[in-house]
Parts: C-alpha cells; sequence; structure tokens
C-alpha cells in the first residue's frame, strides 16, 4: 500500500496557462486568473483544458 502513496505524491504535473478566469474546484476561495501560469497534475490539467478554462503551456509527452 505504501508504493501507492509514492506514486502518487510522484505524479507528473504539467504547466498550463489560464484562458478564462475560474475559481478553485477544491478551494472556492482561490481565483485563478486570465494569462496566469499554473502547474497542475496531469490529470487535473486535463480536466481544466477540457472545459475551455486553460490551455497546456509546454507540450504533452
Amino acid at each position: 500500500m505504501e508504493k501507492k502513496k509514492n506514486e502518487k505524491s510522484e505524479e507528473k504535473k504539467v504547466s498550463i496557462k489560464v484562458v478564462q478566469d475560474f475559481l478553485d474546484k477544491f478551494d472556492t476561495t482561490i481565483r485563478y486568473e486570465a494569462g496566469t501560469v499554473l502547474e497542475f497534475e496531469t490529470e487535473r490539467a486535463a480536466d481544466v483544458v477540457s472545459r475551455g478554462l486553460a490551455e497546456y503551456s509546454e507540450p504533452i509527452g
């Protein structure tokens, strides 16, 4: 079980650039503004990009 914890903490992160202001889905007191470059876990970045709130700022792969 310890191995899964390590895998989770070592999950790859990617850079995304916000194109439309949005609130953090886990903490709605955090607002991300257009033009901001963020580093998110791959899965979360894909979610934000798929909803049109951000775009990848570095190539994936």
